[in-house]
């Protein structure tokens, strides 16, 4: 039993050992999981380098292209397509703080003129409140012109 850490009397006890719920504490301790989909990537590419060509890629992309229900942004091989746009447009890619906004509303609208870069989600909030207040002001105003004019 070189290199093992357990042994089990049976298969349930083994099921049960791996199991988040029934052994929360011994579970996280099982494997460490940060950063799977990266070491996935890079051990599909070594193992299987002809598999995600990007002539596969655009084909998969092609075909699935208007088959979902249109819930979030679109997307670009898996990634928001706002956010390959901007990187392209920058030159650099975007960190994680950064967020993408669309000047017109319209999240399926990814020219570049309609893409503005925040540096971080508060300032980008900060831009909406800034922005509603703002709104609300010309309203005002033009009811107070509205009432004067009758």
């Amino acid at each position: 039993m070189k290199g093992k850490k357990h042994a089990f009397c049976s298969r349930q006890c083994l099921a049960d050992f791996s199991n988040k719920s029934k052994n929360p504490d011994g579970y996280s301790k099982l494997k460490d999981f940060t950063n799977i989909s990266h070491h996935m990537t890079k051990l599909n590419k070594t193992m299987n380098p002809t598999r995600m060509t990007i002539e596969t890629r655009t084909k998969l992309r092609k075909a699935r292209l208007g088959t979902g229900n249109c819930n979030g942004y679109s997307k670009i091989y898996g990634r928001s397509a706002h956010r390959v746009i901007m990187e392209e447009l920058l030159g650099r890619p975007l960190s994680t703080e950064e967020v993408i906004h669309h000047r017109d509303g319209n999240r399926y609208n990814n020219i570049p003129e309609n893409l503005v870069v925040f540096p971080t989600a508060s300032d980008h909030a900060k831009f909406h409140f800034e922005f509603r207040w703002f709104i609300r002001q010309l309203k005002r105003i033009q009811e107070v012109e509205d009432a004067d004019s009758q």
